[in-house]
């Protein structure tokens, strides 16, 4: 059932107005151009507690603080505001009296949105503050280009958001020490393309290609040591689906098995990669959606691609950006941020998908109740592992229906109201 149509409600501050008319036309736009159920509940949410706010909104800092308003919500208003918003970025400081350096950017850092499409010579970069992780929905509807974009979802500090860097055992340059590899697991299947495509993407990007056996995902990048030869696994990681692979896993539940093991894997950006049209298969809304709630509810860098020559491309300039992002931040964080794992620590942490543990067979039951995504099953799970130590904190509320329902909302943000009072459903059979 499509969702309905939002009514207006009463302000109770004057000088949110505005911004309550704004998240009030935008609900309503967006619901013409085709909306699924989950967004639309995450649009009323937060014009409705907009509309109940007791202090001004002056700005997107502002807005952020009001529940139900997440990154998804601020992406969507940001060009719109009716005020000049600040920069959500960490503030910069600088020197008194001295004028602040202005810093390049570079071609290929991954803390941009790279739009790469075959008709297009040259690469539109636009940087993302940490509170801009998500693209606007309408962003990964278009057939034939590549999105990249930032996926750090830990913004309350610093060291939080950055990504993992292997050992600076010495003062030499990123490049200098390591060999950036990008490498495709040997069931990575381009047809009779296979190895043109391999050979294509080393000789036009000037990068190495190796084929593995990879426990999860389609394609990973290391740093191998100049010197000890030690393959250490950069935080990045490909999952690339044909459409039609994509709409038989839809069916078969593979798709949710498979993110979550990617979720799991201990790599934090996660890439999906669709490959192909659905319109011959008359799934595209399926395609669609899937997309839509990948990336925007889940937390995936979705990227679409019309075919292999695409996909290439997308692998090539994925290549350069994880390069010249070690490359700008190797010497500064290295240091401070975590420990990239070791091949064969990743391999250890991966392998095996047989061995599921309670937990993970707990979550994969979770993801069947409507509105419960793969972070919300996670989110659960860290809470209580079992199915037994959540319905023991259900019986602790000594029959409050109305505060069991509430329990997850209350203990964690990524469980929405829905989802918290779905999994009570379920657990107590109701």
């Amino acid at each position: 059932m499509a969702p309905g149509v939002p009514k207006q409600l009463g302000v109770r501050l004057p000088e949110n107005e505005e911004v309550a008319r704004l998240l009030l036309e935008k609900h309503r736009s967006m619901l013409e151009k085709g909306l699924t159920d989950n967004l639309s509940l995450t649009l009323s949410t937060a014009y409705r507690n907009v509309c109940a706010a007791k202090e001004h909104i002056r700005n997107l800092k502002d807005l952020l603080k009001i529940k139900g308003v997440g990154p998804w919500v601020i992406r969507l208003v940001k060009e719109s505001f009716p005020e000049s918003s600040p920069d959500l970025s960490p503030p910069k400081i600088k020197a008194k009296g001295k004028k602040g350096k202005k810093t390049k950017r570079s071609e290929h850092s991954p803390d941009f949105v790279c739009s790469s499409s075959v008709n297009m010579a040259s690469q539109e970069l636009t940087q993302l503050t940490s509170q801009e992780q998500i693209s606007c929905s309408s962003e990964i509807q278009t057939t034939g280009s590549a999105e990249f974009t930032s996926l750090d979802k830990d913004t309350n500090g610093l060291s939080n958001s950055i990504l993992a860097m292997p050992p600076r055992l010495c003062n030499k340059k990123f490049l200098e020490a390591y060999e950036v590899v990008l490498v495709l697991d040997d069931r990575e299947t381009f047809g009779s393309h296979g190895m043109r495509v391999v050979s294509n993407i080393h000789s036009k990007f000037r990068v190495p290609v190796e084929i593995k056996r990879l426990p999860v995902g389609d394609g990973i990048w290391i740093a191998r040591h100049r010197r000890s030869r030690t393959e250490y696994v950069l935080d990045f990681i490909v999952e690339r689906k044909g459409v039609t692979d994509l709409v038989s896993s839809i069916r078969d539940s593979r798709y949710k098995d498979q993110k979550l093991r990617l979720k799991k894997c201990g790599l934090r950006k996660l890439i999906y990669l669709v490959e192909g049209d659905p319109s011959p298969l008359n799934a595209s809304e399926s395609v669609k959606t899937a997309c839509l709630t990948t990336e925007i509810l889940e937390g995936f860098d979705v990227q679409r691609t019309t075919g292999y020559l695409d996909t290439e491309k997308t692998y090539g300039h994925l290549t350069l950006s994880i390069i010249d992002y070690y490359s700008t931040n190797f010497s500064s964080r290295a240091n401070t941020s975590r420990v990239c794992l070791t091949y064969e620590e990743f391999v250890k942490k991966c392998s095996d998908p047989k061995k599921l543990t309670v937990s993970d067979i707990f979550a994969l039951q979770l993801m069947q109740v409507p509105q419960v995504t793969e972070e919300t099953a996670l989110a659960v799970t860290e809470l209580y592992p079992t199915l037994f130590s959540l319905a023991r904190a259900y019986s602790m509320l000594d029959g409050n229906t109305c505060e069991q329902e509430q329990m997850l909302n209350k203990k964690s943000k990524m469980v929405n109201t829905g989802a918290s009072r779905n999994i009570f459903k379920l657990v107590w059979g109701e």
